[in-house]
């Protein structure tokens, strides 16, 4: 398995300190986040990151929104590094959903965003990355959900810091159905939507049983 799928986007980062830290992270990360869908039925994410690997095509298109709101609101240094690494991780926890397999529970599903910290890398790297740095990390990750976050972590949207407020908004904007980046359908995360139909007579994907 590919796990330096997002070595462009940690590049983005330019703290060596933080950028160590979010790459030997993913290398931690179960192997859901590197082959898992966005979404299961469709619902609330575009058609591309709703089938195998599609969860990393939405953290590609969160990137590529939370790198333009960067741009657009002035945030530079070690704060944009900081919003770039949360971005990345932000769903490294997530899990298939209790309709994917009945072995999960709707808690863990609805919980990766607490979840996350559970593969933060090591003593040593999160010590290298400071406690300030590393709280806003996890902060971001654990909010980015906004208004759907877990409610055993819940807060007013107008209590956000400008950091988590920055990530949330681009993982919301992220899940926008006729939003088209230029990501949706990156080398080496082949589109497995481009199959043809099952039969003459189904609208569904004859490989991921989508309706296309």
């Amino acid at each position: 398995m590919n796990k330096n799928i997002l070595e462009k986007e940690i590049n983005l980062i330019q703290d060596s300190t933080i950028k160590e830290f979010t790459k030997k992270t993913l290398s931690n990360t179960p192997d859901y986040f590197f082959v898992g869908m966005a979404s299961s039925t469709g619902k609330y994410h575009p058609q591309c990151t709703c089938r195998k690997s599609g969860l990393l095509i939405h953290v590609k298109r969160a990137i590529y929104t939370v790198n333009r709101l960067c741009d657009g609101w002035g945030i530079k240094g070690i704060d944009r590094d900081i919003v770039l690494s949360a971005t990345i991780l932000h769903d490294i926890a997530k899990v298939p959903s209790p309709k994917e397999n009945s072995k999960i529970t709707y808690t863990d599903y609805e919980n990766h965003p607490i979840n996350a910290e559970k593969y933060w890398f090591g003593e040593k790297e999160t010590i290298m990355l400071g406690i300030d740095n590393l709280a806003k990390i996890t902060n971001c990750i654990r909010y980015h959900m906004g208004l759907w976050t877990p409610q055993s972590i819940k807060k007013e949207i107008k209590d956000y810091t400008l950091l988590e407020l920055i990530v949330y908004t681009a993982d919301y904007i992220a899940t926008t159905k006729d939003l088209i980046t230029p990501v949706d359908n990156t080398d080496g995360i082949p589109c497995q939507c481009e199959n043809p139909l099952e039969n003459e007579l189904s609208s569904k994907c004859g490989n991921c049983g989508l309706e296309i």
